[in-house]
């Protein structure tokens, strides 16, 4: 198979006027060039690093966050806990004033019925 192909070239550049530019302008003109692309390699990188850097601030929040929520858990147990030991603490206070209601209830039983065995023993032996 055999294709053909016609190209187009430009036909008489060296009938249209040249124009030149002086050397001191060229070397300006290159300069420009260069420090414009140089400008757009430090563009292209900085935009690289912003993206980085929200990354990292991104990364950074999400840390903060799951501690702020860790913290307030902890604080949460902390206070469950102060309330356990209250609750605790204020049964204990109950329990020990009921036992000593208790043992002065004995001592007082104790003594009246000591008293009224003395009584009978002494009716007992008068009579």
């Amino acid at each position: 198979m055999i294709i053909s192909l016609t190209a187009f070239s430009q036909s008489a550049t060296d009938t249209l006027p040249v124009k030149c530019f002086p050397i001191p302008v060229v070397k300006l003109i290159v300069k420009d060039l260069l420090s414009g692309d140089s400008a757009k390699a430090e563009l292209k990188l900085a935009n690289q690093q912003l993206v980085v850097m929200d990354d990292k601030v991104k990364l950074k929040d999400s840390i903060i966050f799951t501690m702020d929520t860790k913290e307030k858990n902890y604080l949460k147990i902390i206070d469950n806990e102060r309330q356990k030991f209250g609750i605790m603490e204020n049964y204990s206070k109950t329990l020990e004033r009921d036992l000593r209601k208790e043992r002065v209830k004995n001592k007082f039983t104790k003594l009246v019925s000591g008293a009224g065995m003395a009584v009978l023993a002494f009716f007992l032996i008068v009579k």
